[in-house]
């Protein structure tokens, strides 16, 4: 007789085999339990200790905000009617030469000026040589470069803020530099972009819960979030002086969620585009360091009277 039989012929003699039985039950749902609680404890705890850097990066924020964005122009001239596509930079430089591979082999009539916000001063030195010696070729018109202390992907947003105030108004593009994308891409995006309306191959129809979502798989289909690597966005946005001012400093780093959230609570379109699409060097992407924070932020933002007209 093995063990487990054993046990349960002297529960059984002894009474006692239906309280084991509630206990056992008990105990396996709080095994269940107690994993699922210790990991909201311990994403809490990151929480919490991460309070002074954030701190730091909303002053740095908030300094950008109020001083003025000077970009180099490392590379040919600014097209005047040159369609801007915005990449943050942080930890890949060596993506920068496939990046002007990239932009440069673009099939679109529009010339295009690459914006290069550069969220690492210490690459800025290596980024400038590699964009200096590049020698397009295609339909990269110029290449302009702002370094500053990390700010997070909305640093992409400051710097189409910057280009609005200088008179930019066509739609802009914007793309990852972990990202390998075809020579349509540009053009893709174009097809569904429009007045306040961004469009983007990474589209996604969340429910309450931000992780709990679909994949908005056709072109054309309806989203509530569309990730910054790989849309089109109506320049309208960055000219809301509040999309910038009324986020949650906390959030900074999150800032396909504010987009998306704006751009839907004042009455935008938001849609999914079909453009082939592959990702690289996952293990240097920021986003799994902020995997439960993307939660809290989806919540905090359920409360319409938080979020700001654009």
């Amino acid at each position: 007789m093995s063990l487990r039989s054993k046990i349960i012929t002297v529960l059984r003699r002894t009474g006692l085999r239906r309280p084991a039985i509630w206990v056992y039950v008990r105990l396996v749902a709080a095994g269940r339990w107690f994993p699922a609680r210790g990991r909201e404890l311990n994403a809490e705890l990151r929480w919490r200790r991460g309070a002074p850097t954030r701190r730091r990066i909303a002053r740095t924020y908030s300094h950008i905000l109020d001083g003025r964005i000077n970009f180099e122009t490392v590379l040919g001239s600014v097209p005047e009617n040159g369609l801007a596509i915005v990449v943050c930079l942080w930890n890949r430089p060596e993506r920068i030469e496939p990046l002007l591979r990239l932009v440069d082999s673009q099939s679109t009539a529009r010339p295009l000026r690459l914006v290069l916000w550069n969220n690492n001063v210490a690459n800025q030195a290596s980024y400038r040589e590699a964009i200096s010696a590049f020698v397009p070729a295609g339909s990269l018109s110029s290449v302009e470069l702002h370094s500053s202390p990390n700010i997070g992907g909305i640093g992409r947003f400051v710097a189409m803020r910057e280009l609005a105030r200088r008179g930019y108004e066509s739609t802009f593009v914007m793309l990852d530099d972990d990202q390998d994308v075809s020579k349509t891409f540009v053009e893709d995006l174009l097809a569904s972009s429009g007045d306040r309306t961004i469009a983007g191959v990474w589209a996604w129809m969340c429910t309450d819960r931000y992780w709990i979502r679909s994949r908005a798989e056709q072109p054309g289909h309806p989203a509530n979030h569309i990730g910054t690597g790989g849309a089109a966005c109506d320049t309208a946005l960055v000219r809301s002086e509040d999309f910038f001012r009324k986020i949650p400093s906390h959030f900074l780093f999150m800032e396909d969620m504010w987009m998306s959230r704006c751009a839907l609570n004042s009455g935008w379109t938001l849609v999914g585009v079909d453009s082939p699409v592959e990702f690289v060097l996952a293990h240097l992407d920021q986003g799994h360091a902020i995997y439960d924070d993307k939660e809290r932020f989806w919540n905090w933002m359920s409360r319409a009277h938080r979020i700001p007209a654009v």
